[in-house]
């Protein structure tokens, strides 16, 4: 009996995966507007109830995989383990990340960006999960600094630059189809040179 619910937690997430799958394959070629619940449960091969049971509605099918990436993100940055500094954390998320998303050459990511961009309740939620990633961020770099991450701190003030710089970033690899790894790099080091400073040396 122990050993069911792990499997059945297993296929659930599987489950969840290949709606997700589904659901942004259709976003591309149809586009968000023109995709309806049933095509998607219908290309991810399952009944659109068991669809409902993972994803309540479009918009939050449209932002699963954001969401699935900040889960991943929330999990390292809080990993004990770690040793690296807020910046390097960054640095080393977002260049693993962006070279992941952008190996077959960023078309494919460059279209999710701008299905994402072009619908305001989508955008709504992704600002709620940019939101999250500069409070992950403000806490972290709370640590490295030695002070509070509350109200509107260095922590808080640093942490909003480096999501802008982020958001800046996406936007022109979206338009302009610039190197997204560089230049999300780049404004890190930048923000890095104006306040690396104010790191203090980690407690042995």
């Amino acid at each position: 009996m122990a050993t069911k619910y792990p499997l059945r937690t297993k296929r659930k997430e599987q489950t969840n995966k290949k709606i997700a799958r589904a659901a942004q394959d259709m976003f591309y070629r149809k586009g968000y507007d023109n995709t309806t619940l049933e095509e998607i449960a219908e290309a991810a091969g399952v009944h659109v109830q068991t669809l409902y049971r993972h994803f309540a509605s479009k918009q939050e099918l449209a932002s699963a995989g954001d969401n699935r990436w900040f889960q991943m993100f929330h999990d390292r940055i809080n990993d004990p383990s770690r040793t690296a500094n807020t910046f390097d954390f960054w640095r080393n998320w977002l260049t693993r990340t962006y070279i992941y998303l952008t190996s077959d050459g960023g078309e494919k990511y460059r279209k999710y960006i701008s299905v994402r961009h072009a619908n305001p309740l989508i955008l709504g939620q992704l600002s709620e999960i940019r939101a999250r990633y500069e409070d992950l961020l403000c806490i972290s770099l709370a640590k490295d600094f030695d002070m509070s991450p509350a109200g509107v701190s260095k922590p808080r003030l640093v942490a909003g630059m480096l999501i802008a710089g982020s958001s800046y970033t996406l936007r022109r690899f979206e338009v302009d189809h610039t190197d997204l790894v560089s230049e999300a790099t780049a404004v890190i080091d930048e923000v890095e040179g104006m306040f690396g400073h104010l790191i203090k040396p980690r407690q042995q």
